[in-house]
């Protein structure tokens, strides 16, 4: 063997020092960096913000997750901070009537539109219609166009307008709609801003649907896609304390022989009956109501006691459709049984829990 291969190569050590010296410096850089500069405050007046300060802010809105600090809310506020406009619209189109929307946030909200109430209208149809973002400096100008926007629209006051369809997956899901009044106009710089704040709006908000149908699945009954009894309950104990000075009546309906028509057709045809059930009663009940499947075949329906003869006449309907479904099967007819039964806040209690308790206690000395 070669005595060289004995020896460590001339000047080894010093490399090594030289390496380890390298790998200190670096670990002190890191070690001593100064801490990240927080994110710019857009300041009071947002219309001079620059556009890292105004894109931070909108991130921050977008994050809110909070009843009674809603980020829709927030980020019309915002909006209209920065653009000097006077009134802010989102709007959503309703899934599968794409001739209708909804306002989901108005800054202000208009004081005689319900919140979710479906509207046709002319402009902002217009802009879910045409997909492209609209501009108008004065209203008064443009006369191929209806401006009716909801009953007692603020569009009798405003001059300019600016609109930006909510665009995800190449199918318009609502818009963003901005009013302004004499001399509130929008400059090149300002639109483009907004063009991103629409842009950015539009996939935040389908995420924001996405996750919240997450949470609905959670609390949804999965053979009728109606809430189930714990969360129906916590429903019903709303709608109490909405209507505590005019009460609510609950209604219970039970339909028996889904057992046996279980073993002539199978669960899977069962399950697709009991979603025609809850359809039957989505159908013809009002929007404000509430409706859940709390036990197998048994549906749940809690109505404003002033609106009681509206939801006799949806029991009665149903008792009629479920009677006329008597299904033949190789041992015999599947005819299903019909019994009813209700309760009634103030007068049987209080609490959503009591009330089931006493419409199950009246079912069961009907049935």
């Amino acid at each position: 063997m070669s005595s060289k291969r004995d020896n460590p190569p001339t000047g080894g050590g010093s490399l090594l020092k030289q390496m380890g010296q390298g790998f200190d410096k670096v670990i002190n850089k890191l070690n001593n960096r100064s801490e990240p500069k927080p994110p710019p405050s857009p300041g009071k007046d947002l219309a001079r913000a620059n556009p890292l300060a105004l894109c931070w802010k909108l991130e921050e809105i977008l994050l809110y997750d909070d009843e009674k600090n809603p980020w829709p809310q927030e980020l019309l506020k915002f909006v209209l901070n920065f653009s000097k406009l006077s009134w802010g619209f989102l709007t959503e189109i309703l899934t599968g009537d794409p001739k209708h929307f909804v306002i989901i946030a108005g800054q202000p909200f208009p004081q005689n539109l319900e919140p979710r109430q479906p509207i046709a209208s002319g402009l902002a149809g217009y802009v879910h219609a045409s997909a492209q973002p609209l501009a108008i400096a004065s209203i008064k100008t443009v006369e191929d166009l209806s401006f009716v926007f909801y009953p007692g629209d603020p569009l009798k006051k405003a001059v300019s307008f600016y609109a930006w369809p909510l665009i995800y997956n190449e199918a318009v899901r609502g818009s963003l709609i901005l009013m302004g009044k004499s001399d509130q106009l929008l400059d090149d710089e300002a639109i483009h801003f907004l063009d991103f704040v629409a842009l950015r709006l539009s996939s935040h908000y389908q995420q924001f649907k996405l996750l919240n149908r997450v949470v609905e699945l959670n609390h949804l009954d999965a053979q009728t896609g109606l809430p189930h009894r714990t969360f129906f309950i916590q429903r019903l104990e709303r709608l109490i304390e909405a209507r505590k000075t005019e009460g609510v009546t609950l209604s219970l309906l039970s339909v028996s022989g889904l057992g046996r028509y279980a073993l002539s057709f199978g669960q899977q045809e069962t399950a697709k009956l009991l979603k025609e059930l809850a359809k039957e009663l989505l159908t013809y009940s009002a929007q404000e109501w509430e409706i859940g499947h709390v036990s197998y075949g048994l549906f749940a329906i809690a109505a404003p006691a002033g609106e009681k003869q509206n939801l006799d006449a949806v029991v009665d309907n149903f008792q009629r459709a479920l009677s006329g479904w008597s299904i033949p099967t190789r041992t015999g007819r599947v005819n299903f049984v019909f019994h009813h039964s209700e309760a009634s806040f103030p007068a049987n209690g209080s609490k959503p829990e009591m009330l089931l308790e006493v419409a199950l206690s009246n079912l069961a000395a009907a049935t």
